[in-house]
């Protein structure tokens, strides 16, 4: 049978698509893979809100009906503006879907001309485990930046040296450089909770800002404080008093406010890339084959403090959700905090681990605004997508850098 593909060019509201869908599903019509285009249909917050409330349930309860057990569908979703800023539908176009259907992948398209961002949510006709969550614009507090967020970057870091190697998810200083110059000025406070192997506290450095990290990991520490102190001693002979420093400590994000050298500190930003729940440890991707084989971590320790060895999902939200609180105290009021992370997949289940939480950190009565997010995009990458018989397996190649606020009281 023909691969349908349902778009505005043959819809011209969204009652008219589900109204087309349900004709298919009255024909007994049944598709191995299905192609909907939604892109013209939710535009902005009203079009989602409109579509949660009257359409959602149905318009998924077809889909899944047209569908061939266990087989596929890919719906399309773009964002609300041209720029990274702006409530994000997608994702709750795909958390809307749980009842009915299993968001198996996420990819993203980069529309150069325009600036624009879409997604394509690749679902299974197959029960999710979870219930719907719908994250409308009424349950997430969101602002306007005072400066425009990329949708996109893509940087082009050096290659890591040998001791950074040892790091098992470093973020490189490029990444880093570009937000700070966008969220702070030279001389402002910038922390990292969970620093690694530096590269916040070099990049504010770098940008000519003071920059404060923390690590629970000793042996991390002692390699962050020894590049510090090489990057610190490229300008050993300008004027002190005017130089941006660098420090680091050793200690347990989740206990940030017992920290005695942060105390009395008022920061302007915050940028941080927790641990990505238990992707180091998933067993089976060709990164940590690659890493095994050079006798590398493929962790990032062994303790039990360390968030990375949470296994529960919820229990692990529930300690970022407390770091960052921890954060916002340290926070001067409009500060602001970037997080990068990655959704992560485990047991064939996507955990949207960055849109979770967005919606915690940002919730009516939280200490966040949602300011936007910019993917940091990975083209040296490949794709790599297979169809193994009924199950999806493909690499992700975007990080979530989602920006926040600190509210203003």
């Amino acid at each position: 049978m023909p691969l349908p593909v349902v778009s505005e060019e043959n819809t011209k509201s969204i009652s008219r698509l589900v109204e087309r869908l349900e004709h298919l599903s009255a024909a007994s019509a049944n598709f191995d893979f299905l192609l909907i285009d939604l892109r013209h249909h939710i535009q902005t917050p009203k079009h989602l809100s409109e579509f949660i409330r009257r359409h959602a349930r149905r318009f998924f309860s077809i889909v899944r009906r047209l569908l061939i057990s266990d087989r596929y569908c890919c719906i399309l979703v773009k964002t609300q503006g041209p720029g990274g800023e702006g409530f994000p539908l997608p994702w709750s176009v795909a958390l809307s879907a749980r009842d009915c259907l299993k968001l198996r992948d996420e990819k993203i398209a980069l529309e150069e001309d325009t600036g624009r961002v879409f997604y394509c949510l690749i679902f299974q006709s197959t029960d999710d485990s979870r219930p719907a969550s719908h994250l409308v614009p009424s349950s997430l507090k969101t602002t306007i930046p005072e400066q425009p967020v990329p949708p996109w970057i893509i940087p082009k870091p050096p290659p890591r040296k040998k001791s950074e190697i040892l790091h098992p998810a470093k973020y490189p200083e490029t990444l880093v450089s570009q937000f700070i110059e966008l969220f702070t000025k030279p001389m402002d406070n910038v922390l990292d909770p969970m620093v690694g192997t530096g590269s916040t506290v070099i990049a504010s450095i770098r940008s000519g800002r003071n920059g404060y990290g923390v690590d629970l990991i000793p042996s991390f520490v002692e390699i962050a404080q020894r590049r510090v102190e090489a990057e610190s001693h490229q300008t050993l002979f300008a004027d002190f008093s005017k130089q941006a420093q660098g420090f680091i400590f050793q200690g347990d994000a989740t206990r940030l406010n017992e920290i005695t050298a942060l105390q009395g500190i008022s920061f302007h930003y915050a940028i941080t890339s927790p641990p990505y729940w238990s992707m180091l440890t998933n067993p089976g991707s060709e990164n940590q084959e690659a890493r095994r084989k050079k006798n590398l971590l493929l962790a990032y320790s062994d303790e039990e403090k360390d968030l990375g060895n949470i296994w529960d999902y919820e229990r692990f939200l529930d300690m970022l959700e407390s770091v960052y609180l921890q954060v916002a105290q340290k926070l001067k009021p409009g500060g602001h905090l970037t997080v990068v992370v990655k959704n992560v997949k485990r047991e064939h289940i996507v955990y949207p681990l960055a849109w979770d939480l967005t919606a915690r950190l940002c919730s009516r009565n939280n200490a966040y605004e949602y300011v936007g997010t910019t993917l940091w995009c990975q083209d040296d990458v490949g794709i790599k997508p297979f169809a193994v018989g009924i199950h999806w397996v493909s690499n992700t190649l975007h990080h979530y850098c989602l920006h926040f606020r600190k509210r203003k009281v």
